[in-house]
């Protein structure tokens, strides 16, 4: 979850305060206020009752001029800067000589400065000791290649083999039904948590979620009423999502199959993102298809994935290096098939590593969930086992 900052965007060039305005409403959460410099002094934070957050500063041809007049601020009353002008490098070296974080020209690159937010927001937050659980989400590919399971026993392997606080969140409005899988009654309260979002802390999120016996928690949405997209506000989901992240040791998030201002959401915020397929050559061709989308439209970079083969086969001529190369994703994790071990545990509503737990299917996934959260599952069923369990329900 990318912080909300509050950001300044400043300069004397109205025309280019629009047009970086546009960029960064249709682009951020950010909480952005405008300064169009319009006195003989150019120093975009003169006066200013609260310092934001970031600058964003677009200098014109009087660059120098403006770049000097913010350097005679103090460096520790300056807050981070991206600095807005033209394709000068003498420009760029001075913004870079008065701190700017990051430099871009116009017409700017609405994912790049995207991302350099989300730095500037990320560091912010570290340097506060601001508490931010790694997020997985987990998207099919083409419908049915079983990402809500692998996202179900991934948060599951998580939470009882590796003793974290997890939390499970069904983030398909219309199908979800994950708590099903858990034998846990559909009455979570998602819907609710996104819409008190601004008021919420992590404690009183949890009083939404739905407890499995393992520890882990799972929130979703049992609203009557049909949701769309359209209905949820991307904000307060962000808001959501990042109050769960300041409660919970690891998040992951199923999604329907869909890319839109929701799941865009997720997925920009997400530290890894599960890419579910099966083993044929149309789940692939979506799966390129889907990875355009991400990489293009949503500026996510190839290293962030992971392609998951579900219900793998050896003996099938479509092997991991077709898949690597075709897909241009070298994180390929393979689930072997069980079909018929994981449909009777969905249908009882028992968690396949409970269900199943030597399964090639359930050590499979175990694998994954080490691999992402860097750590071992211990042995042992001892009564410090125990009582760490009981900790975390």
């Amino acid at each position: 979850m990318i912080p909300t900052m509050r950001v300044l965007l400043a300069g004397r060039d109205a025309s280019q305060l629009s047009e970086l305005e546009k960029v960064l409403v249709s682009g951020t959460s950010h909480i952005l206020s405008l300064r169009h410099i319009t006195s003989g002094n150019p120093d975009p934070l003169l006066n200013l009752p609260e310092p934001p957050e970031t600058l964003i500063f677009c200098v014109t041809k009087a660059w120098e001029e403006e770049l000097r007049a913010l350097d005679q601020r103090p460096a520790a009353r300056r807050p981070p800067t991206i600095v807005v002008g033209p394709e000068n490098t003498a420009v760029m070296r001075m913004a870079m000589q008065v701190g700017a974080r990051d430099y871009f020209s116009l017409p700017v690159p609405e994912y790049e400065l995207r991302s350099s937010l989300k730095r500037i927001a990320e560091g912010a937050q570290a340097d506060a000791g601001i508490r931010c659980a790694p997020l997985t989400a987990v998207i099919n590919a083409k419908g049915g290649s079983g990402a809500s399971i692998i996202a179900a026993t991934l948060a599951h392997s998580l939470a009882d083999r590796l003793e974290q606080r997890v939390a499970l969140l069904d983030l398909d409005f219309q199908f979800g039904h994950l708590s099903s899988l858990f034998d846990l009654p559909a009455d979570g309260g998602l819907i609710d948590a996104i819409v008190r979002s601004d008021s919420m802390d992590a404690v009183a999120l949890e009083g939404h979620m739905l407890k499995h016996k393992s520890g882990l928690h799972i929130l979703g949405d049992t609203s009557q009423q049909l949701i769309v997209p359209g209905d949820i506000d991307e904000g307060q989901l962000k808001k959501m999502i990042g109050v769960v992240r300041t409660g919970y040791d690891y998040v992951v998030a199923d999604l329907p199959r869909q890319i839109d201002p929701v799941a865009g959401v997720v997925l920009e915020s997400a530290d890894t993102i599960l890419l579910v397929v099966q083993q044929s050559i149309a789940h692939i061709q979506d799966a390129r298809q889907m990875v355009r989308y991400l990489t293009t439209y949503l500026g996510i970079a190839p290293q962030r994935m992971k392609v998951v083969v579900n219900r793998w086969e050896k003996r099938l001529d479509l092997d991991v290096t077709d898949i690597r190369k075709t897909l241009e994703i070298e994180d390929v994790v393979c689930i072997p098939n069980d079909f018929a071990k994981v449909a009777e545990s969905a249908n009882l509503g028992t968690p396949l590593l409970e269900f199943a737990p030597s399964s090639p299917v359930s050590r499979s996934v175990v694998s994954l969930a080490e691999s992402l959260s860097g750590k071992k599952v211990e042995s042992g069923f001892g009564l410090g086992r125990v009582l760490r369990k009981l900790a975390r329900t």
